[in-house]
């Protein structure tokens, strides 16, 4: 979606985000099985799910947050951290055409 170049510095931004104080990295890789496929992207503040889908954005609180929770958990069994998602996107970079 983006020229080589420009996923080269995203991905160099993104291996700086591992190790960061108060921030939880993790990436799914590519041809695992997924305990949960999400039909939406969403994000999680404290106890509140903001869902994103094509016409808007809602806000969901208590069981229906949790709900939410209780995917990202599942999604976070699937994903990988640290080490190992610092060499997934060293090889991101290497699989990239010659600038």
């Amino acid at each position: 979606m983006a020229p080589p170049d420009v996923m080269r510095g995203q991905l160099d931004r993104l291996q700086t985000v591992i190790g960061t104080p108060n921030i939880r990295f993790g990436i799914i890789p590519f041809g695992i099985p997924l305990s949960t496929t999400p039909q939406n992207s969403f994000q999680i503040y404290d106890d509140t799910a903001m869902v994103e889908t094509f016409v808007g954005e809602t806000t969901h609180t208590h069981e229906s947050a949790a709900a939410y929770a209780r995917v990202m958990d599942r999604l976070w069994n699937d994903a990988v951290t640290g080490h190992s998602a610092r060499k997934l996107i060293f090889d991101a970079v290497e699989a990239l055409p010659p600038a």
